[in-house]
């Protein structure tokens, strides 16, 4: 149990503070009971398969795929752009007359340690993932109704991060980890067919390096994901049906404690966001000739919570929005290139890890990452609509 637990600590949060601070690390407790205050300001109760080794297809790509490659895409499974509404009433994405999907404020959730978390406009849904067991969920957005659509069955310690929807391709892409101390950990890129849950590809990050972690995905309007590694300063480019590469690699990516542990596609297509959790940066990288450099950011761009650090990303309303530990923080470019960026913040109750863009506005996840490193108590897991000013 004490190196499970080390090893979830480095691979979750990576502060080698930590580790001299805490030592082992008791199992997670169960859920309390008395949850903190909520984003809204209530309170409330809450052996691997040999086709991953060689990154190849886990399954053959269905021919409606292929079709759909031909199409465009978006850049993320939310609207880059909408504004947030206090309505909720937001379009499924469906052609035809469906209704549209009013979102509810909260979701509560079933899944552990939920670290990552996507919104599917076409289905009107959101999927998250799990530190706990790397089960994948999704989350009905009009009801509130969760059901688990995909767990591993190979041999593994899995835990499942980030992940991006294909709205044009209806595609799932996450990334998961297979954590078996002692090192080196297995990054893997898993895309699913959102319409079937059918998982379609498994690729394994070690064809492109053999340390290959993976921690969030972003995909552009051409349909690659594109990777980062928090334990290395490296971003991987992935296609279905091809292996791995490394499209950049910098000083910029990496961290003195922890790494890159959010990425996001600007809207237009032109560069990547990349968050590092610890200390705090944020780095723009070229979609063209994959150079990277450093925004630099006039005002806060930090996390004062005890082991807190920049935990998720995503774009709307022409800014980044990132989530840290306790604090959700908007920036916005002063210059049209991201050399240059401006910050707002406002505080949060603690223990998010990632915020998610929908029509209908922002949403908070808090996952308690962190709690699940320390094998601390948690509060009951929960999506909750960020109902503040930023």
């Amino acid at each position: 149990m004490m190196n499970q637990r080390l090893g979830a600590l480095r691979s979750t949060i990576l502060c080698p503070l930590a580790l001299l601070t805490f030592g082992a690390c008791a199992s997670p407790s169960p859920v309390s009971e008395d949850s903190a205050a909520l984003v809204d300001g209530t309170t409330d109760g809450p052996a691997r398969d040999a086709a991953a080794n060689d990154a190849s297809i886990d399954a053959a790509t269905e021919p409606a795929d292929a079709a759909a490659d031909a199409g465009a895409s978006s850049d993320t499974g939310a609207s880059s752009d909408a504004p947030q509404t206090d309505g909720g009433a937001v379009s499924d994405g469906s052609a035809g007359d469906a209704a549209p999907v009013r979102l509810l404020d909260r979701y509560a959730l079933s899944a552990r340690f939920p670290e990552g978390g996507t919104y599917d406009p076409s289905q009107g849904a959101f999927y998250v993932g799990s530190l706990g067991d790397g089960t994948v969920h999704r989350v009905d957005g009009a009801t509130g109704a969760e059901r688990v659509v995909f767990t591993e069955s190979a041999a593994g310690r899995w835990w499942t991060l980030g992940m991006d929807v294909d709205v044009a391709r209806n595609r799932l892409w996450v990334c998961a980890m297979d954590d078996r101390s002692p090192s080196p950990r297995q990054g893997h890129v898993w895309v699913f067919d959102t319409l079937t849950h059918r998982r379609i590809a498994n690729v394994a990050l070690s064809a492109a390096a053999m340390d290959a972690t993976c921690t969030d995905v972003a995909v552009t309007a051409d349909g690659r994901g594109y990777v980062c590694d928090r334990e290395q300063g490296r971003i991987y480019r992935v296609e279905v049906g091809a292996a791995p590469t490394v499209f950049a690699r910098s000083a910029a990516l990496s961290a003195s404690l922890v790494g890159q542990n959010g990425i996001v596609v600007l809207p237009d297509q032109s560069a990547l966001l990349a968050i590092l959790y610890g200390p705090p940066s944020l780095a723009r990288v070229d979609l063209r000739d994959a150079s990277v450099r450093t925004v630099t950011i006039n005002g806060r761009f930090s996390d004062l919570t005890p082991l807190a650090g920049a935990d998720g990303i995503t774009f709307a309303n022409g800014s980044a929005y990132v989530a840290f530990t306790s604090k959700l923080i908007r920036v916005t470019p002063t210059l049209a290139d991201w050399s240059r960026a401006d910050s707002t913040n406002v505080d949060l109750p603690n223990g998010m890890t990632d915020v998610i863009a929908t029509p209908a506005g922002l949403y908070l996840l808090n996952g308690q990452a962190v709690r699940f490193a320390l094998g601390t108590a948690t509060d009951p897991f929960a999506l909750v609509r960020f109902v503040g000013m930023l």
